[in-house]
C-alpha cells in the first residue's frame, strides 16, 4: 500500500470515528423524560455538563451557581468521554444498530469533577468515574446517585433519598468554577 493510500484509510478512519458519536447515542422514546437526556438522545460524547444537588425536601431552582457565605451542595462537572471511552462508540454504534438494550444497561462512564460546598467554602475538587445509566435509570457518583427520573439525590449504599439536583448552565457555572479553583474564595 502506497504511503497516499494510508494516509487516505487513516482520514477516513478519523472522519468515521468523529461521526460516530453522533450516531452512537441510544435515543429511545422510553428515555425522552429522563434527567441528562435531550432531544438527541444520551449526553453527548464530546458535552460538558454542570449538575448541583443539594440536600432538602424540595428540587433547586437557581439560574446559577449559587455564592452566598452559607450555601451547602455539591457541584458534579461531567467531563467529555475519554478518547477510549469514545472509541468505545464504534462499537456501540455497531450494536445499536441491533438493539439499544444493552448500552441502556452498561451506560457509559467518564470522569466527573466532584466540588463540595459547606457555608460557602469549596473544597478542592475530587475527580472520580462517574457513569450514566438508562436502565435503572440513574447516574452514578461515587457514594451518590442521581435517579434520573425525578432527580432525587440518592445516597449509593442505602439508595435513600438526600435530596435533589438540577443541571446549571454550563457556561456561568464553568465561569464560577475557574474562580473558585484558583483560589477566589470571597
Amino acid at each position: 500500500m502506497g504511503s497516499r493510500s494510508v494516509q487516505r484509510f487513516w482520514v477516513g478512519l478519523v472522519a468515521l470515528v468523529v461521526s460516530l458519536p453522533l450516531a452512537a447515542q441510544v435515543n429511545s422514546e422510553a428515555f425522552r423524560d429522563y434527567f441528562l437526556v435531550g432531544e438527541f438522545g444520551e449526553v453527548c460524547t464530546m458535552c460538558e455538563v454542570t449538575v448541583l444537588c443539594e440536600r432538602g425536601d424540595a428540587a433547586p431552582d437557581y439560574s446559577a451557581v449559587p455564592e452566598n457565605t452559607d450555601a451547602e451542595f455539591t457541584l458534579y462537572h461531567l467531563q467529555t468521554r475519554t478518547f477510549w471511552s469514545q472509541v468505545g462508540t464504534i462499537y456501540e454504534w455497531f450494536v445499536s444498530n441491533f438493539s439499544a438494550d444493552g448500552l441502556a444497561t452498561r451506560g457509559h462512564t467518564r470522569p466527573v469533577h466532584v466540588y463540595e460546598v459547606s457555608q460557602g467554602k469549596w473544597s478542592p475538587m475530587q475527580i472520580i468515574e462517574g457513569r450514566l445509566v438508562l436502565e435503572p435509570a440513574l447516574l452514578e457518583f461515587g457514594d451518590h446517585n442521581i435517579d434520573r427520573t425525578n432527580r432525587a439525590w440518592l445516597d449509593a449504599a442505602t439508595g435513600r433519598r438526600v435530596g435533589y439536583c438540577q443541571r446549571l448552565p454550563l457556561w456561568g457555572a464553568l465561569d464560577v468554577i475557574a474562580a473558585r479553583s484558583a483560589g477566589g474564595q470571597p
